[in-house]
């Protein structure tokens, strides 16, 4: 179970890491995501049966459905998966944002036998709202990145209570609305990565980049690249 490269996260690599939002969800937008050059394509997992499927979207128990908050679609006859977005990826010099959605028990023990598997991977770091899904995942896999996923400011509050006396993540995936100067600033005072999500507004990306976030997960990858990359 050997990397392709270093991991992403790693100081060696430029600032800030753009990470292409979906772009691990299907084999276009994944193709597209490689082409414009993202550093990480963002893929939502959900555990079924054994397999991950990238999907954002929650299966309708008993019946062939998707559903997202707005909108309902039917279950495709077959799921891109996580097997077949590292092979699309393999050599493609991005790595790979695992957004773990599903918080069962198999979760981090599926991740573990499929990486273990194979003798090459691109780079991979993994988010999840669930943070006993990443303590399972350090206990099995060690020298795995772990984001833990942020979305409302309760969370970031109970993070930054916790963050000193917990070894365990390598930083925070995080809506980017809830950052400000001081809170990044707080939080790389304590070593901890930044990543900012989904940012699509260009001035709101220079500002983040101006803070020092160490990632931003966005749509608009090339674009983002010519800005904040020259």
């Amino acid at each position: 179970m050997t990397p392709a490269a270093p991991g992403p996260l790693s100081p060696e690599h430029p600032r800030p890491l753009l990470i292409a939002h979906g772009g691990g969800n299907d084999p276009a937008a994944a193709a597209a995501a490689i082409e414009a050059r993202a550093d990480l394509l963002e893929v939502d997992l959900w555990l079924h049966r054994g397999r991950f499927e990238a999907r954002h979207e929650r299966r309708i128990r008993f019946f062939p459905f998707l559903v997202e908050t707005w909108y309902l679609k039917r279950l495709p006859s077959a799921h891109f998966g996580l097997e077949e977005l590292l092979d699309l990826a393999a050599g493609s010099g991005a790595g790979i944002l695992l957004d773990l959605k599903d918080g069962g028990d198999g979760t981090a023990a599926a991740l573990h036998r499929l990486l273990r598997a194979l003798e090459h991977h691109p780079p991979v770091v993994a988010s999840s709202q669930s943070w006993a899904v990443l303590r399972a995942l350090h206990d099995l896999i060690p020298s795995i990145d772990l984001l833990y996923s942020i979305d409302v400011r309760a969370k970031l509050d109970l993070f930054l209570s916790v963050a000193e006396r917990d070894p365990l993540p390598r930083g925070v995936s995080c809506r980017h609305s809830l950052l400000t100067r001081p809170v990044v600033e707080e939080l790389r005072r304590r070593g901890l990565a930044v990543v900012a999500w989904t940012v699509d507004d260009l001035d709101r990306a220079q500002e983040l980049a101006d803070w020092g976030v160490d990632g931003i997960t966005t749509h608009r990858v090339a674009e983002l690249r010519d800005a904040l990359r020259h």
